[in-house]
């Protein structure tokens, strides 16, 4: 076991070899968001099924907008867990962030700043905002599990043990699943099986990422390294602050924009049917697509090891396979029988859905390549070009979706054409900012 990461540190991983380290990093995302799909499943076959979907994925929006400055902790733990001051200052920093979150998060749990964010943020009916308050109250430590989770996945990681990631991810799975046979046995109401569904799946994964580190002694592992001290690596909480900014400001601009999206969504002519239908749709999208989200860690640990035309075929081959699956679930007749199952025979929420999936069907190949010159980017320490390419497509997504709205479209519809060409800027933007030389770091 101990002998895997000095094998990578000494050879030059090839395509095979990059695919091999990337398939158990991908497991925990796509595991992460096979959440979602799996949960649609189980609400469509609940009593008010349509109202709970729409309750949670207004619940799930605003849960994923206060996670959203912790998210990139993995990516930060990545880098900066090669040395012991810096991961020292990054645990600190990480347990301050993840407590404020979760104190936010308690606060919008009290009566009436739940109602005003539900109903005069989000505009939703007064009963889907009663039915999502249950979810809501279950969620509370939700910013904290994630940071927690994530900060232990990026030290396995650095250290070289992928597949422990890939295996918490399984569990968290099971009791996914378990869970959810469990409520629909005992017909439980929606939103609590749906709270219970999501907390409950990151607490294990959290519990178990950082049993495997303990237990595979990394932060050890990495020390014995005896890597040479990066200079440019913040060492404080000051320093790990401003290196961590513009990272924590991309994913808050990236999830502010999707929760005000729901909000717009709730303002479209179709409205409980279209939060019922986009995060069903959007949902099962992004199960597949999230398996492309790691190839940003494969760039930034491999960016010195392995040429720029191996990562260009690397990214295409795990975007167009993911696409590929899209595709067949949304432009085939075979796909169209595995919807209407996925969504409970409801005719309604199938033809909200299937158009979304079919127009998606590219986008795990163009979140395959954002991830790539994301990560691409980051090594050369351009953290705020990212962050500009994600206001830009943000932005365009937001006036886009609001313009569809204003024009007739479904609010799950005109949310999926906007999505698509936002990343489209996104992509374009990142791509031009990548030919910019980086800067020299100033001593």
């Amino acid at each position: 076991m101990d002998s895997e990461p000095a094998m990578s540190e000494n050879q030059t991983p090839g395509l095979k070899q990059l695919l091999k380290k990337f398939i158990p990093l991908s497991l925990s995302d796509v595991v992460m968001a096979l959440g979602d799909p799996l949960q649609t499943t189980a609400l469509t076959r609940l009593p008010q099924a349509q109202e709970t979907l729409a309750a949670m994925g207004v619940v799930k929006s605003i849960a994923v907008f206060l996670e959203s400055p912790i998210i990139m902790i993995l990516h930060a733990s990545t880098a900066l867990g090669k040395q012991a001051e810096s991961r020292g200052a990054l645990w600190r920093f990480m347990l301050i962030l993840s407590g404020i979150l979760s104190l936010i998060f308690a606060v919008f749990c009290w009566g009436p700043v739940y109602d005003w964010l539900m109903l005069s943020v989000f505009g939703v009916d007064q009963s889907v905002a009663n039915i999502g308050r249950i979810a809501f109250l279950l969620m509370i430590a939700w910013p904290f599990i994630i940071a927690w989770r994530r900060f232990f996945q990026g030290l396995l990681i650095r250290s070289g043990e992928n597949r422990f990631v890939g295996y918490s991810s399984l569990i968290r799975l099971g009791w996914v699943v378990g869970i959810l046979a469990f409520g629909l046995y005992m017909h439980w109401n929606g939103a609590m099986l749906g709270g219970l569904t999501l907390i409950g799946g990151v607490f294990c994964e959290a519990l178990l990422v950082t049993y495997f580190a303990v237990k595979l002694k990394v932060v050890e592992r990495i020390d014995a390294q005896d890597l040479p001290p990066d200079p440019e690596l913040p060492v404080n909480l000051l320093g790990v602050a401003r290196f961590y900014a513009p990272l924590a400001s991309t994913m808050l601009i990236v999830w502010g924009g999707r929760a005000v999206l729901i909000s717009l969504i709730a303002r479209s002519q179709d409205s409980t049917l279209a939060l019922a239908a986009w995060p069903a749709a959007w949902g099962l999208v992004l199960a597949i697509a999230n398996a492309t989200r790691m190839v940003q860690q494969i760039v930034i640990s491999h960016i010195e090891q392995v040429s720029i035309s191996v990562l260009f075929r690397f990214t295409l081959i795990v975007g167009l396979a993911c696409s590929l699956i899209l595709s067949f679930l949304g432009l085939t007749p075979w796909g169209d029988v595995l919807l209407n199952l996925y969504l409970g025979q409801n005719p309604d929420l199938l033809s909200a859905v299937r158009p979304v999936i079919s127009y998606a069907s590219l986008f795990p190949l163009m979140l395959a390549f954002q991830n790539a010159i994301q990560g691409w980017l980051i090594t050369r320490k351009q953290n705020w070009l990212i962050n500009l390419a994600t206001l830009m497509g943000v932005l365009v997504m937001l006036s886009l979706c609001w313009s569809f709205i204003q024009a007739g479209f479904s609010g799950a519809l005109a949310a999926a054409w906007a999505m698509l060409l936002g990343a489209l800027l996104e992509i374009t933007v990142l791509g031009i900012a990548s030919l910019r030389p980086a800067k020299k770091a100033v001593n």
